[in-house]
């Protein structure tokens, strides 16, 4: 027995020694889940000996620096940290490897991952989430559990004052609690951004109907989609009026400061909330994932899904140490460790592990969501796909809201222009 220890200890310290003089490069924006997993980046080099080096950029000009590095073709870094949004465009390229073909990658316990199903593409797997999250609602728990605001709701409506689970419940709350100037029903992102475009897309979503059909042709202008873009200028009119220029820092902020009982943000805006530095609502919020139809509530159906994570670069000398940092940042405990450094974690197991639900007891509402939807990109994941959504679809539900066009016609005109776009591009004639 004890020879066999000792035999263990040996082997792990042969490892260690051989990595020493090991080194992975790291490159991310500067963010808040970046800052969560560079606390184990000294963790990780006691663990396996492999020196983690990281070099950041602001997010502002993050994506071009990347770009601009790759096409030039002196690529210093073996795992680029980026959006989930961008690994299809670099996939695509050559610029990333598939990871799947990294000796070792099944012990990275796919399954364990939400929404991993988006990181693959063509049979191969590119991207592992580190952050996850999703859009929904952030509510003040505060008004929610008032007695006096429970009672005069009942009153009013018929029904209990409760987070919102059907789009109905929600439209009565914001009408419920606006209360301007003081008090807003709901804040929203009216700029003309993909901000703005998500408040249709999750709607859309929620009837059931979708962006693209199987065959890539544009289907959003659809009577769901008409429905959807329709809805979001009836919640409008429970937002404060300077909600048309906002996006998502004005959003969070007019939350955090008190100023509505709800926002339509993504389940990040719970790390801002809980900012005793900024936020005047510390302690009296939470989340719970997009509301749908009261005929559809019980469905498993798409819902915002953003998420950041590791890719590994197909100019790397260093894959097989790559493949260990992802492995090291990943785990669980890694995961759990990190956390309250500014991360919300991609693991179910990290979410659900009672350290980090009596630290964020939002965290019941984002799993229960998370469990119950389609964890669904806020853009297709093609070339295109940020196109779609920047160049068409946001300006569609601005033209609508703005009254120049009506829903259908802004739709129509927004499903035209991304047909042509994709038959521009090869995808049919």
């Amino acid at each position: 027995m004890r020879k066999g220890r000792v035999l263990v200890i040996l082997f792990v310290s042969l490892l260690v020694f051989a990595n020493m003089f090991s080194e992975v490069n790291l490159v991310s924006e500067v963010g808040i889940h970046t800052e969560a997993w560079k606390t184990v980046m000294d963790d990780f080099q006691k663990e396996t000996g492999i020196k983690a080096n990281i070099q950041q950029f602001p997010y502002a000009n993050y994506f071009d620096q990347l770009m601009l590095t790759f096409t030039s073709g002196r690529v210093d870094f073996d795992v680029p940290y980026v959006s989930m949004l961008w690994y299809p465009a670099l996939a695509t390229a050559g610029y990333i490897y598939p990871i799947n073909k990294i000796e070792g990658y099944e012990e990275l316990n796919l399954e364990d991952i939400s929404g991993i199903e988006n990181a693959w593409q063509n049979g191969n797997l590119y991207f592992i989430p580190y952050m996850n999250e999703l859009g929904g609602v952030v509510y003040r728990t505060d008004l929610f559990n008032d007695p006096k605001e429970k009672t005069a709701f009942r009153e009013k409506y018929g029904y209990e004052l409760t987070p919102p689970q059907t789009l109905e419940q929600y439209k009565d709350i914001a009408e419920f609690f606006y209360r301007p100037p003081e008090l807003y029903g709901v804040t929203l992102m009216g700029q003309r951004s993909i901000f703005l475009a998500t408040h249709f897309l999750q709607r859309l979503w929620a009837r059931g109907g979708s962006l693209l059909n199987d065959e890539m042709k544009p289907v959003f202008n659809s009577k769901e989609g008409i429905e959807a873009l329709e809805e979001v200028g009836e919640m409008f009119e429970y937002a404060n009026p300077a909600a048309k220029t906002y996006v998502f820092q004005d959003a969070l902020t007019e939350f955090t400061q008190g100023r509505s009982a709800m926002a339509e943000l993504w389940t990040t805006a719970m790390l801002y909330t809980e900012d005793p530095e900024t936020s005047k609502v510390v302690g009296k919020s939470s989340f719970i994932g997009f509301p749908r139809p009261e005929e559809l509530k019980d469905e498993k159906l798409p819902m915002l899904y953003i998420s950041w994570g590791f890719t590994v670069s197909s100019a790397s000398k260093n894959k097989e140490e790559a493949l260990e940092w992802i492995k090291f940042v990943t785990e669980t405990q890694n995961e759990v460790k990190a956390a309250p450094y500014g991360n919300i974690p991609a693991r179910f197991s990290s979410i659900n592990d009672p350290a980090m639900r009596e630290k964020f007891p939002w965290l019941d509402g984002f799993s229960k969501a998370m469990e119950n939807s389609i964890p669904t990109p806020m853009v297709p994941l093609i070339p295109e796909g940020n196109s779609i959504v920047n160049d068409y679809i946001a300006p569609a539900v601005s033209e609508y809201l703005s009254g120049s066009k009506t829903a259908e016609e802004a739709l129509n005109e927004a499903a035209d222009s991304v047909s042509q776009l994709l038959k521009d591009h090869g995808y049919y004639y």
